[in-house]
């Protein structure tokens, strides 16, 4: 399937709804699947597939820019220590975290820019949801080198 201009639509009815097929950027360029859930992760909203893969929202075409993002200050120490244990549960079992597509990849990268956020220093000591989408681009370095 190809997508098409009224598939991929504008972002002006978003996020897309259950059951409606969206395309989304990866790896081997645009693709397509059947929604099945939206879901607020850790910072970002994860759209999943009817065939079990994890999209982030920002690989969606039609996605609002920027894409919306959660503070990491608005994340609770509940939710933080829900989200450890499931990463520890899935590690446990064997999953392969470098399946780019999956829970695990996706838990596991709402984790780290939760942590990136969480300790980036800025004004205020507020974390900038619009950094989030940028993360790849960073070096990782502070102004020392390290």
């Amino acid at each position: 399937m190809k997508p098409t201009a009224n598939q991929v639509g504008t972002g002006a009815n978003w996020p897309p709804e259950e059951d409606q097929v969206i395309t989304f950027k990866s790896l081997s360029g645009l693709q397509m699947g059947i929604l099945k859930e939206v879901r607020w992760g850790l910072l970002w909203r994860d759209f999943i597939l009817e065939d079990g893969r994890v999209i982030p929202e920002h690989k969606i075409l039609g996605c609002p820019e920027p894409p919306v993002w959660r503070r990491a200050d608005e994340v609770t120490q509940d939710e933080r220590e829900a989200w450890e244990r499931r990463l520890v549960s899935m590690a446990d079992a064997g999953l392969d975290p470098r399946d780019r597509e999956q829970a695990f990849w996706a838990e596991l990268n709402q984790y780290l820019a939760y942590t990136y956020l969480r300790f980036k220093p800025t004004e205020n000591n507020q974390a900038d949801p619009s950094d989030g989408p940028n993360l790849e681009q960073q070096s990782g370095r502070n102004e020392n080198g390290v």
